[in-house]
């Protein structure tokens, strides 16, 4: 006789809340692009309409450098290559460094700093200018004064400790 091990059979649960659907929205699924008339111009030779695009790319859903809790992370979200992410990267740090105060978070900026750095990023970077209220350049400031705060503090702990 031969040997047949039985194994129930597993059966995996999940449950989605109401906020996240599994299945796309109609509107997702849809091939129909409407497009705006009033966005249309004729050029002044008669040439073909051009589709004047007024989108801004929208900041994602969820918090920032948090992809395993429903955020998103900033490489990811943007999906430039790695030489023009880190041009970026790199610039704004230096702009933080002109018009932030590199002792503290961003989201304890006086609003006159924040409106000055996104003024100046946009100046060294016009690819930011295709993202609403400029976000991009929000969230490589919040990263890099997190990152700069929290080491600044790691170092003075060393110091006092020893």
């Amino acid at each position: 006789m031969d040997y047949c091990p039985y194994y129930p059979p597993i059966t995996l649960r999940k449950t989605f809340g109401r906020d996240r659907s599994p299945s796309p929205s109609a509107s997702e699924i849809t091939l129909r692009q409407v497009f705006d008339f009033e966005a249309i111009h004729l050029g002044e030779d008669n040439e073909t309409p051009n589709l004047v695009l007024n989108t801004l790319i929208p900041r994602p859903r969820g918090p920032l450098s948090k992809p395993n809790h429903g955020g998103y992370t900033l490489r990811h979200a943007l999906g430039w290559d790695d030489r023009t992410y880190k041009e970026v990267q790199e610039g704004l740090h230096g702009v933080c460094e002109r018009y932030l105060d590199i002792s503290t978070t961003f989201s304890k900026q006086t609003p006159n700093a924040v409106s000055k750095f996104l003024q100046a990023a946009q100046e060294q970077f016009p690819i930011l200018g295709k993202y609403v209220d400029l976000w991009p350049a929000g969230d490589f400031a919040t990263m890099y004064l997190k990152n700069k705060v929290g080491s600044d503090r790691a170092r003075t702990r060393v110091r006092t400790d020893k």
